[in-house]
């Protein structure tokens, strides 16, 4: 089934309108970079074939946005495992990144995007220092992990 972002992300789908010239040409080189990186790891015929990148910057904050939703809403299903969470996490984590090398994005419509939805993130998770992350894996070291790692849904869906 198809995700409707205009009703499972209305905050991005709202800001992309308002985005300066200058951080469309910003967002394209970015997503110009990764579609490169996605293209790297395929097979020639289906690089072809891939004409925007998956992981774009409006998809990560549709992604972003989608998961604070449900949470919000208690609607995580059984289907959703501890490593859905985690690659969520990573690709909000690469967000920040991003809009940490450029300036006129985080300064911008993006910048307050994503600050408002990690307050939403916030009020949406409880806090438990990482214990349910360390509980399913070592690999990600707290000393290079954003606070949100520390941070679990309420209700645990992986645990039905």
């Amino acid at each position: 089934m198809a995700v409707n972002w205009a009703d499972d992300a209305p905050a991005t789908e709202a800001a992309w309108p308002r985005l300066t010239p200058a951080e469309r040409a910003s967002i394209d080189q970015l997503d110009a970079e990764r579609l490169e990186c996605e293209r790297a790891g395929m097979a020639p015929r289906f690089a072809e074939a891939l004409i925007e990148p998956k992981y774009s910057v409006r998809n990560r904050f549709r992604l972003w946005e989608h998961l604070i939703r449900r949470l919000e809403q208690d609607r995580l299903d059984d289907g959703y495992l501890i490593d859905l969470y985690f690659n969520d996490l990573t690709s909000r984590d690469t967000l920040g990144t991003l809009l940490d090398t450029r300036p006129e994005l985080a300064a911008g419509e993006l910048g307050s995007l994503l600050a408002a939805l990690d307050r939403r993130f916030e009020a949406a998770t409880v806090f438990d220092n990482g214990a349910e992350r360390r509980r399913w894996t070592a690999r990600f070291e707290s000393g290079q992990l954003s606070p949100r790692w520390s941070r679990r849904p309420r209700r645990l869906p992986w645990e039905h």
